[in-house]
């Protein structure tokens, strides 16, 4: 693989905040030719897939890579993301949110064939203009002067699968379970975790910035007997993966994400 990372940004009708996101990756310090930026528009097409060509044609120095696909949901778009890039590590990134200018060089600088590197992450109140913190935020604050980061201190890192890098060779052949809109990234990240041999940080000027929109899937409420629902399948499915190999995951890492899906019943928001 020639290509050092791919960041892959899952996209549906996108309104401003997605030039936003791109004029981020085109202000990276990590060398042009080192990255590539490829975009899933998913469940929709015109005008949307005319204007984001528009937007590449005006920034030819960078390598992006515009796919349609008209089935929906973030998480068909991130595989198709994964199946299409060429990185050696890979990048999730929502469309919403962007990063510091030295983001992808400062990742790349601690990354390891076996370990995951986590970034800063603060929250962008999009209605107010106002930087505040994200539940992540607290966590990489607590976590910057430990020794060691382990499944059960860094399990917070590992409920997104955004705001890291992801060596390739760790998710292999593995993808994001179409069934979930919500708790997918979890369950992604628990699913590929038999493979990270450890948890890094970046230093804290590299910054995930999250854009905390009313309308955002992670603000809305759902119904008891939704999240039921979700809880249950979930549940049934980490316990699938765990039986299906119980010495290759770490078991009160297993725990946790148990614990974190039925915690989930008891709040109508689920972020």
């Amino acid at each position: 693989l020639s290509m050092k990372i791919s960041v892959i940004v899952p996209t549906y009708q996108p309104a401003n905040y997605l030039w936003e996101c791109l004029d981020s990756l085109c202000r990276q310090t990590l060398a042009p030719e080192e990255f590539e930026t490829v975009i899933v528009l998913n469940g929709c097409n015109e005008p949307y897939f005319g204007r984001i060509q528009q937007y590449i044609h005006a920034h030819p120095l960078h390598n992006f890579q515009l796919i349609q696909t008209e089935v929906g949901g973030v998480s068909n778009a991130r595989n198709i993301g994964i199946d299409q890039s060429k990185g050696e590590y890979l990048s999730f990134l929502d469309d919403d949110d962007w990063v510091t200018d030295n983001y992808l060089e400062e990742l790349l600088q601690r990354a390891t064939p076996e370990a995951i590197v986590h970034a800063n992450v603060i929250q962008y109140r999009d209605s107010t203009g106002e930087k505040m913190d994200y539940f992540l935020t607290s966590v990489f604050q607590r976590l910057q002067g430990s020794q060691k980061l382990t499944f059960f201190n860094a399990r917070s890192f590992l409920s997104s699968s955004c705001c890291k890098l992801i060596p390739r060779k760790v998710i292999g052949t593995e993808r994001f379970n179409k069934a979930y809109k919500l708790g997918e990234d979890s369950l992604f990240m628990f699913t590929i975790s038999r493979r990270i041999r450890s948890i890094r940080m970046s230093g804290e000027d590299a910054i995930y910035y999250v854009r905390n929109r009313d309308n955002s899937a992670s603000h809305k409420t759902y119904p008891y007997s939704y999240r039921l629902q979700v809880a249950f399948g979930l549940t049934f499915s980490y316990l699938a993966l765990f039986l299906r190999r119980p010495f290759a995951y770490n078991f009160p890492f297993f725990l946790t994400r148990v614990a974190a899906t039925l915690r989930k019943l008891f709040t109508r928001k689920y972020e």
